[in-house]
Parts: C-alpha cells; sequence; structure tokens
C-alpha cells in the first residue's frame, strides 16, 4: 500500500519524518500594543459534522492502564490523557499546524503587560445539559490549587484568589507576574475545566463524548455528544481497545478489528502499507521517549555519571534499528520546534571513550552499575531500553533492566527509579520547564534542581521581547545540556495504521498521541 504524509496526499513508500516548525509564541505578541492585545477565535461550530448513519470508530492502543485516572487534573498515563481529550476541554489546545488556539475559550486576551489576562468562554455546555460558565472555571482553577493537584506545581503564575468571574462567559486573571506563555500553558490534558461540583466517579464534562463504559486497562467506550459546541464528531461511537504490544494491535488493524492502530510499532509499517485496505499516516513531533536520571539517587547525584551516561548513548543508531529512520535526532533539551531552542549546542555523538575516561578520571571502577526500570508507555520502550543496553557495555555501564506493568511505573514508586524512560515532550521550552524542570514542577521525576535555571525560567517568561527571552532561554539550556538529568536522545515521529475508510486525519506536531488523542476529527466512509 502507499503511505499517507502529514504534508498532504499519499507517498509511496514510508515517508520519513519531516519538521514542523511551531509557530512563534509570540504569534499573538507584537511589537506594537495594538497587536499585543489582540485576541484569537474560537473553534467555529462548522469543524465537523454529524454522521449521516451512525458509526463506530474502533482505536487500538497498548497502553490502557488500572492507573488512567477519570480525573483530568490527576492524569499521568496514556489513558488517562485519552479520557481527557473525549470528555472534556482545555481552555486552549494545540492546533495542527503546532500553535496554541482557544479551544473552550472563545478568545485569551492579554493586557498590555501580560500581567492581566482575559477569558472568555465558547457557548459549550456540560453533557448534563448546563451550560459551561465562568464559575465553573474558576472552581476549576481554585480546585487545582486547593487539593495541591499536579497542574497547580506548573502555574506558580497564577493567583488562584485573583481568578474572578466578571459575568457568565468572562473570566479574568491576575497574574502574580508578567506571563507571555500563559495561553500555552493551558493546553496540557491536565489542565481541562470542569464542572464546580466535580465528582471524578461520575465524569460530567463539556467535551465530543460522553463515557458509556470504562473497563480499565480493557477498552473505553464512548457516545458522541452531539450538543458539543465545536460540531458534532465525526463518529456517533467510539471505542478504544487496549492491546498487550504493537504487534498485536497492528494484526488486530489488518484483520478489520479496529479502524485505527493509534500505537503503531515503527517496525511494523511494511506490514501495515502492504496489507490491502489500510495506510500509514505520519509525522514529526515535539515528542520523546526521554531517560530520567534521578539526581537523589547515585551515581546520579554526581553530574560526571550523567554526563558520562549521555555519551553512551548513539542516537542515530536508535533512530534507524528501534524507530525504522523515523525520528529527529535530540540533544537532551526540549523542543527543536520551538523558536525559542538554543540550537548552538553542540550536537552529542556516541563516545564510549570519552564516557569511561570521565568515569575514570571521577574515580569510578568500571563498570558502573545503575538499575533501568521501563513500562510499555510506548511501542517502542522496551527496544529503547535493551538498546540503552548494550550502547552503555561499551561506555563503562553495567546496567540492570527491569520491566513492569504500566500501573506499577506510574504508581507510588514513580520517582523513585534510578533511571527510567518516561514519555515527555508535546511542550513548549517554557511549558515542559514548567512541567518537569523547575524546582516546582509537579513532574519532575529527576529531582534536579538549579537556582540558576529556575532564576532565568522567571526572567524568561515574564520578559515580551523575543531577542531577549531567547537568549535567557539559550542560558537555561545550556545548564541542563552541562548538567541536567535528561536523556533526550531522539524526536518522536508519529506512526499511525489506518484503514483506508477512515477520514480527517491530521498531524498535531505539538499534541501527545496520535491526532493529540483528538479522535473527534476522525470518521469513517460508508
Amino acid at each position: 500500500m502507499e503511505t499517507a504524509s502529514a504534508k498532504g496526499g499519499l507517498e509511496s513508500g514510508a515517508s520519513r519524518a519531516r519538521p514542523v516548525r511551531l509557530l512563534s509564541r509570540l504569534t499573538v505578541f507584537a511589537a506594537t500594543a495594538a497587536l499585543f492585545t489582540a485576541c484569537s477565535a474560537g473553534p467555529a461550530a462548522t469543524e465537523s459534522s454529524s454522521p449521516a448513519a451512525p458509526t463506530v470508530l474502533r482505536v487500538g492502543v497498548v497502553s490502557l492502564s488500572d492507573a488512567d485516572a477519570l480525573d483530568p487534573a490527576k492524569a499521568t498515563t496514556t489513558g488517562g490523557y485519552i479520557l481527557s481529550r473525549q470528555l472534556f476541554d482545555t481552555l486552549t489546545e494545540y492546533g495542527p499546524d503546532g500553535a496554541w488556539k482557544p479551544q473552550l475559550a472563545a478568545s485569551v486576551t492579554p493586557g498590555t503587560t501580560a500581567d492581566k489576562w482575559t477569558v472568555t468562554l465558547n457557548a459549550a455546555k456540560w453533557s448534563d445539559g448546563k451550560p459551561v460558565t465562568a464559575a465553573d472555571v474558576v472552581a476549576t482553577v481554585k480546585r487545582w490549587f486547593a487539593k495541591k493537584l499536579p497542574p497547580a506545581g506548573s502555574l506558580p503564575f497564577i493567583d488562584p484568589a485573583k481568578v474572578t468571574a466578571t459575568d457568565d462567559k468572562t473570566v479574568e486573571f491576575s497574574l502574580k507576574y508578567p506571563t507571555v506563555t500563559f495561553p500555552e500553558a493551558l493546553t496540557s490534558p491536565t489542565m481541562a475545566i470542569v464542572p464546580a461540583d466535580f465528582d471524578p466517579a461520575k465524569p460530567i464534562g463539556s467535551g465530543p463524548f460522553v463515557l458509556a463504559s470504562n473497563d480499565p486497562g480493557v477498552q473505553l467506550a464512548f457516545t458522541a455528544n452531539t450538543g458539543y459546541f465545536g460540531g458534532a464528531p465525526g463518529a456517533s461511537e467510539l471505542e478504544v481497545k487496549s492491546f498487550p504490544d504493537s504487534a498485536a494491535a497492528a494484526s488486530a488493524l489488518t484483520a478489520g478489528q479496529i479502524d485505527v492502530d493509534a500505537s503503531l510499532d515503527p517496525s511494523l509499517v511494511d506490514t501495515v502499507k502492504t496489507a490491502p485496505g489500510f495506510q500509514i499516516f505520519d509525522y514529526a513531533t515535539s515528542g520523546s521517549l526521554t531517560w530520567v536520571m534521578n539526581t537523589k539517587k547515585k551515581p546520579f547525584d554526581d553530574p560526571v555519571v550523567r554526563q558520562a551516561l549521555r555519551l553512551a548513548v548513539d542516537r542515530q543508531q536508535l533512530i534507524d534499528q528501534v524507530y525504522n529512520g523515523f525520528g529527529k535526532l535530540g540533544n537532551d533539551v526540549f523542543n527543536p520546534f520551538d523558536p525559542m531552542y538554543n540550537s548552538t549546542l553542540a550536537q552529542r555523538t556516541y563516545d564510549p571513550e570519552g564516557a569511561k575516561k570521565l568515569l575514570t578520571d571521577a574515580g569510578y571502577t568500571l563498570p558502573v552499575k545503575v538499575e533501568l526500570v521501563g513500562t510499555n508507555n510506548q511501542p517502542t520502550s522496551e527496544r529503547q531500553n535493551q538498546a540503552l543496553v548494550q550502547q552503555a557495555k561499551a561506555a563503562g555501564f553495567a546496567i540492570d533492566y527491569k520491566f513492569v506493568d504500566s500501573a506499577t511505573f506510574y504508581g507510588d514508586a514513580y520517582g523513585t527509579y534510578p533511571l527510567s524512560l518516561s514519555y515527555w515532550g508535546f511542550l513548549g521550552i517554557f511549558d515542559q520547564a514548567a512541567f518537569t524542570i523547575t524546582k516546582t514542577a509537579p513532574y519532575n521525576s529527576s529531582h534536579w534542581t538549579n537556582a540558576e535555571f529556575d532564576k532565568l525560567y522567571s526572567q524568561a517568561i515574564t520578559t515580551v521581547d523575543d531577542t531577549k527571552r531567547k537568549e535567557l532561554v539559550a542560558g537555561m539550556q545550556k545548564i541542563e545540556y552541562d548538567s541536567g538529568a535528561y536523556i533526550v536522545p531522539l524526536f518522536l515521529s508519529t506512526v499511525v495504521g489506518l484503514s483506508d475508510k477512515v477520514t480527517g486525519a491530521q498531524a498535531y506536531p505539538n499534541s501527545d498521541g496520535a491526532f493529540g488523542y483528538n479522535f473527534r476529527i476522525l470518521g469513517l466512509k460508508g
């Protein structure tokens, strides 16, 4: 068969990932105050239309889990993010062009100094028929902070006491300090808006689907919210089925048991594209399977060891052998599609002799023993971990790899592993820092802290001038590059297997998961 490219049309052979450049974070800010105060329009009600006949879209994934949360603010797993995107809406989201856009919000408008923002809501309704109001937004934000939920830790600039509803559809945010990245900071599925009286056991949302059934770790079933403010989804029903591995999901696709394989292992591309009636849809993303070195655990409390392990990774070999050529080299910092990215950092290459010299000069006896814990958070996770075990041997490391199920991995022990592989990215540089790098980041499972990094971050998010802010980001990323705790070996391509009957596929380069888990855009022919 042929391969569908995110650039449009069909191409023979498997198309390789092409960078999708994100629009500037300052798209809504210009040098003039007039443009700075401009606002963006929300989603139009004609974006999708009701299906002509009842249709059931069947999506396969590899990673549903007992840990999948019905409370979007607590989502940490693929299933949790899928639930959030179907049942709820965030105020803003990243669109197919990689830039943020209003979602539940109709507009997001900054004040002249970006320390005050006005959010106007779309005419949305909860799935029980009640209108979504500004009071619900205020209650959601206050809930994050009162219950110390993860979104609170990544929004240090928000003062919950100064989030107010000025009328039924308008919310004013008076921030602690100017924050030009405010709209992007609200795109995460964990920041979905919920009713003021939200009960996670009986989730009422404003999203494109309503939960019909939930068999944890096995299957999620949804029915279309035909009154969805953005237009009814392309399918009247949605089933998300979990498979033990990518091979099983690909087999189910080509056997006609599912319509979308949202977790396709790149090594199985040829299997799918040669089967009659199926195609491959792929696009470059800012996501990465990133190794996390826990700075509270030996030997990763020593920056020398962290630097040595970074040199022990053959990044190009990972792309070629684990990812079948799909992917873009990483350099241990996020996000190369963000215009603030520091492209002056020298590209790290595989240097096992250099790694051994760092270790022996620091007094370590080789091999240095390390425990690596992983799960199947992506189809390629286990192979990527196994590749590191082999690559690092020549660099003076002896890695003991332990595989656990995803419920265990994301359970109480999460954040305690000496070395682990996490699925990260799909965030701009500032959002990634707020989620995973700064001292207050809710998902900083490396426990790495650096006062100078945090200082530069705080200065950067309050700096409106592009050039000055980019200089501050360059300093942030140089610190990370030199002493940080993440190994970002490559940036992934999203590779999806589709039945030829599936319509509506679009690239979401800066959003987590196939189509950003926005399954509302997909329909079926006939």
